[in-house]
């Protein structure tokens, strides 16, 4: 009772004397725009004065807040073009591996190129930068995914910098925040699976982090030399602006993730932009009636169903075929096209539509499974809501949030090639449906999060009104900061004891030497 009274208290506080922050909400992403935008209209919600800067990448992007102050970015020309080039090659990414370096460095390239063109818009804008630096606000919030957000923030001022990342960190964000890789047993973004005995599934799992490396240095690279082409050879690098920031969100819950590595100042947030689920409405509720067991089957927003390859389509539909007494909700993007039409015609346990209450759905018990592609947003939903699940990482950072669902006991990963083989996807739905531990360890799993002694959206409030009022604390910040390579690595010590112990070596042999030497003259003397 005495804490419920001591956080009403706070609340009271708050509202009597709100904050400013600003967001960074670049429209790029869906997981990305959602994640920031839900922070800043929770922050509305308590009273705080909040402002998102929005630059327009993506216009089909949601803004992410509806509650908070938008300033937008049209988007560029150069932004458009090059955004247009994107859209054609989300058709190939259920069939390029994602540790082929060439569609790496192709993707990389396409990607950075986007950010920094929109980038080039938003320091163009001098009359909302000289506004946002007149407002002086306490905190800004920024994501370091569009780094363009995290070099503004030195511009901007802000009282404290909160840096972020909608997933759990990856690549630089490792850096950037101040993370230890642990690379001998955290799991990359590529990674589904590493057996920490296994020298191969190690060196893969090193390969990938270089592979993520090379995504996405150029465009940091290249948000450096945009600053210091305007403001001088003096603007501070990336990770230097992160390294004072006060604190640092990441999308990502320790209950479901793989133990690794972090900071105080790392403040893990997963499920913040969860919504309270709701009753299904009649036509939703009719649906999973219709028989004993409903799967519910979405690839996400971003590789959408109407451009997988006919191939898969057709398995898929195989697969579905092989369970007449289940229900198959598939969220496909255009039911109304010649292979919508014909699946609906031939399937009477499919249920094609173009949206679909997933939230709400999966928190009704007549969902059986969830076939998804492992987005994090995904993830979290089927752990808070209980429900086993089929994972099938298409990119980016879903085969390791795949992989920790497996790891967790929430179902199986299936590689998304795979999907041309329809007895290989029968096979995992079977085992799913039949294997009761996959639902028991979801149901415990969402238990412990509903009982977590604070929830994500406490800590990210707290934390913000924490860093507003007292801004950065030179205690949190790591002193790995202001070391090189080789001295996080202690290699000059390594080194140094290598050159003592080869010295010790030469010693002892030259003792050895001289010793058999005056041995040698004793016996020829005598």
């Amino acid at each position: 009772m005495q804490l419920a009274h001591f956080l009403i208290f706070l609340t009271i506080l708050t509202e009597a004397d709100p904050y400013k922050v600003l967001v960074y909400n670049s429209k790029f992403g869906f997981s990305h725009s959602n994640f920031l935008g839900n922070i800043a209209d929770i922050l509305v919600e308590q009273g705080h004065n909040v402002t998102s800067l929005i630059p327009i990448i993506d216009p089909e992007v949601r803004d992410g807040t509806s509650k908070s102050t938008k300033i937008f970015i049209p988007q560029a020309l150069e932004t458009r073009k090059i955004l247009s080039v994107m859209r054609e090659r989300k058709a190939e990414y259920f069939s390029m591996s994602n540790y082929d370096p060439f569609n790496t460095l192709l993707v990389g390239k396409i990607s950075d190129t986007l950010l920094v063109a929109q980038c080039k818009a938003v320091l163009e804008d001098t009359k909302v930068l000289k506004q946002l630096q007149a407002d002086q606000f306490d905190v800004m919030i920024v994501e370091n995914f569009d780094m363009c957000g995290v070099a503004f923030a030195y511009l901007v001022n802000p009282k404290s910098l909160i840096t972020s990342s909608a997933s759990t960190p990856f690549s630089f964000m490792f850096e950037e925040f101040g993370i230890p890789l642990a690379l001998s047993y955290n799991p990359t973004s590529y990674m589904s699976f590493l057996d920490v005995h296994s020298v191969f599934e190690r060196v893969k799992n090193i390969y990938g982090e270089i592979l993520m490396h090379a995504l996405l240095y150029p465009g940091r690279w290249m948000i450096e030399e945009l600053y210091r082409d305007k403001f001088g050879n003096s603007f501070p690098s990336l990770q230097e602006i992160s390294s004072h920031a006060a604190f640092t969100f990441t999308n990502s819950e320790p209950l479901i993730d793989f133990a690794a590595p972090t900071l105080n100042r790392v403040i893990a947030i997963g499920g913040i932009g969860a919504k309270t689920p709701i009753a299904l409405d009649q036509y939703w509720s009719d649906v999973v009636s219709r028989r004993s067991q409903t799967i519910l089957l979405s690839f996400g927003s971003v590789a959408k169903s109407i451009t997988l390859p006919k191939a898969i389509k057709q398995s898929i539909l195989k697969t579905i075929s092989a369970f007449p007494n289940v229900t198959f909700i598939w969220k496909y993007e255009q039911p109304e096209d010649d292979f919508g039409k014909c699946a609906s015609h031939t399937h009477p346990n499919l249920v094609l539509t173009s949206w679909t209450p997933q939230n709400d759905l999966l928190n009704d018990r007549r969902i059986t499974a969830f076939i998804t592609h492992g987005g994090m947003g995904s993830t979290q939903e089927t752990a808070l809501r209980g429900i086993p699940g089929i994972f099938i990482p298409i990119f980016g950072d879903q085969p390791r949030n795949a992989g920790m669902m497996q790891h967790n006991g929430f179902g199986k990963v299936l590689d998304k090639f795979d999907l041309k083989n329809p007895e290989t996807f029968i096979a995992a739905i079977k085992d799913v449906l039949n294997n009761d531990s996959y639902r028991e360890n979801a149901a415990k799993v969402s238990r412990m999060l509903a009982k977590k002694p604070f929830s994500s959206k406490e800590l990210m409030i707290r934390t913000v009104e924490f860093a507003a009022e007292f801004g950065p604390s030179r205690a949190l910040r790591p002193l790995s900061y202001d070391m090189n390579f080789v001295e996080y690595h202690n290699l000059d010590i390594i080194a140094l004891s290598l050159l003592l112990f080869l010295f010790l070596i030469y010693l002892l042999t030259m003792s050895i030497h001289i010793s058999f030497s005056k041995n040698n003259v004793k016996e020829k003397k005598q």
